[in-house]
């Protein structure tokens, strides 16, 4: 609700949210970011906020299953104009929008009117042509800002990566211009370094007006236009321009804040900043209830020999054509029969990938790991559930690698049943998480919810959401290896697959062929389980993760009073 003070409306608490946002779960989305927008908005709505997530439409309103989901409703209202290019030329621009509500909170989608803006914000394809979707974006957002003026605007604007820093400090700008001051935050979910000249968010393309405005500079505000705020200081980083325009910047772990976005952005924004962890709602409950369901039992050690046996039955076709083509034609020396199901891998410990088949990722490390984890544990299992990216020269590495370990590896990159992919998780032995970098890795707390451990490398988040059992055996949840090292890597997945089938055998001789440390207890991967899920029920809950998230709003709703009291 917005409060009058003297000549300024600013709000007096935050009650309604606008997500600004390129993914959202169930929608649209490649990595973690969506996740995020969705459960943090379902919470949030749940706890009575007001929440609406704004996003490109990504074409999902044409297809019908998105509108019925959604309850999709044009809205009526219409952006149309001109930009002007660096080559002079004016190019017409049309936009629409589309109101529906998921879960709770209110989705709005905005959409191409005509071929040309259409082929931009309704690509499917979530990043193709980012930066022109940004643009287009930023204009349909002055728009609805002026459409919900003036009883319905939000407390807070929350702008998610660098697509949605010009639309968020377009509405902010629209609004001081009408003496509102709102609020705005920026999550840096993955710093992705990307760079534009001014004209990109000005006038004459985004729409951004160069005017003056107050600009927080580590004490106090100073007096700035945007152009100089833009080329000076953030030297054409958007993101740097996002973390100078926002009133709080904040990301996933204290590590990726302290030693990535303070590198790259300067730590003057350290009194602005906070750290808002990803959070799931996975569970062991829930996990052994569909293991139930699916496999008829909840032993992890009998549902692992039966999803391992009845590959057969899944069906996974990449959606992709390029990837399913070269998949296919490497399908016999990859285990995928010609229905595009899989050759079962009969008995034996599991190693879990997941995510984005990306450099970044680092699933090319685990396969070159593997030889050696597959030349002492004979029998070990890796499958990769995983999403290409359209990296086909790293795909092509993949495929050679896997193909070398074709009775001990399977990659499955095309989509099946949600619930079953969390069941892979509850039967796996292991995870793995071999990220070269990695701001937080929402998929390391989804398996250590359902009780499987993790193995990663010591990068970011992970340092902060996995305890290494090798440094603390009482309150372990998987192991920590030095970054890249393809040797440390295969040690620790060697001694956790000893440690679990010790465990499951009650075999204590295996024990004695621990590499990296030294141990009685036959049991302490059972303890290790059990610490994984303690941990993420007491930190990664989303609803734990809501409560920082709104003392990071707090934080947000009082510097922009300071940026008003500065501003008039």
């Amino acid at each position: 609700m917005l409060k009058r003070i003297e000549s300024i409306w600013i709000p007096d608490d935050v009650k309604r949210v606008w997500f600004l946002s390129f993914e959202l779960f169930k929608v649209a989305g490649v990595g973690g970011m969506g996740n995020v927008v969705y459960y943090l908005g379902k919470e949030l709505a749940t706890r009575g906020y007001d929440v609406t997530v704004m996003m490109p439409s990504h074409g999902r309103h044409l297809n019908g299953n998105y509108r019925s989901m959604l309850s999709l409703n044009d809205m009526g209202i219409t952006a149309e104009g001109d930009r002007r290019g660096t080559d002079g030329k004016y190019y017409h621009y049309r936009i629409g929008f589309e109101e529906g509500k998921l879960d709770g909170f209110k989705v709005i989608m905005v959409k191409g009117l005509d071929y040309d803006t259409g082929k931009i914000l309704d690509s499917w394809n979530i990043y193709e042509n980012a930066m022109e979707k940004s643009s287009l974006f930023t204009k349909g957002m002055e728009r609805l800002t002026f459409h919900f003026m003036p009883d319905k605007l939000p407390d807070l604007i929350h702008a998610n990566d660098w697509h949605s820093v010009v639309p968020a400090v377009k509405v902010k700008q629209t609004l001081e211009d009408r003496r509102v001051v709102i609020p705005m935050i920026f999550t840096i979910h993955l710093l992705n370094k990307v760079s534009a000249p001014w004209h990109f968010p000005s006038a004459e393309w985004s729409g951004l007006e160069d005017s003056y405005h107050y600009v927080w500079m580590v004490s106090r505000h100073s007096l700035m236009k945007y152009s100089y705020v833009w080329d000076a200081l953030s030297h054409s980083s958007i993101e740097k321009f996002g973390c100078y325009e926002a009133d709080v910047v904040s990301t996933v772990s204290y590590s990726y804040l302290t030693y990535d976005v303070y590198n790259f952005v300067g730590n003057w924004i350290e009194n602005k900043s906070c750290v808002e962890y990803n959070g799931t709602d996975w569970s062991v409950k829930e996990a052994s209830s569909l293991a139930e369901k699916f496999l008829s039992t909840r032993d992890r050690r009998e549902g692992r020999k039966k999803i391992l046996s009845s590959l057969h039955t899944l069906k996974a076709i990449p959606e992709d054509y390029t990837t399913g083509n070269m998949l296919w034609n490497a399908r016999r020396s990859l285990g995928i029969r010609d229905d595009w199901t899989f050759e079962d891998m009969g008995e034996g410990p599991l190693i879990l990938f997941t995510g984005r088949l990306s450099f970044q990722k680092g699933i090319d490390l685990l396969l070159r790991a593997m030889y050696e984890v597959v030349n002492e544990v004979h029998d070990a299992r890796m499958i990769a559930l995983g999403i290409p990216i359209g990296d086909y020269a790293l795909l092509q590495d993949l495929i050679d690698r896997a193909s070398e370990l074709r009775d001990n590896v399977r990659l499955v990159l095309g989509r099946f049943d949600y619930e079953l992919y969390k069941t892979f998780h509850y039967v796996s032995s292991v995870f793995a998480v071999p990220s070269r970098w990695e701001p937080f890795g929402i998929n390391a707390i989804e398996s250590m919810a359902v009780g499987t451990p993790v193995i990663a490398y010591a990068v970011g988040g992970l340092r902060e959401s996995v305890i290494d059992l090798r440094g603390d055996q009482n309150n372990g949840t998987g192991m920590l290896v030095s970054p890249e090292s393809i040797g440390d890597l295969s040690n620790a997945i060697i001694d956790s697959l000893l440690l679990a089938e010790a465990g499951e055998k009650n075999d204590s001789g295996l024990l004695s062929k621990l590499r990296t440390f030294k141990t009685s207890e036959v049991n302490m991967w059972n303890r290790v389980r059990d610490n994984a899920s303690k941990r993420v029920e007491e930190k990664f809950t989303w609803g734990s993760v809501t409560n920082s998230v709104l003392d990071c709003y707090k934080k947000s709703l009082n510097m922009a009073k300071y940026r008003a009291t500065s501003s008039f």
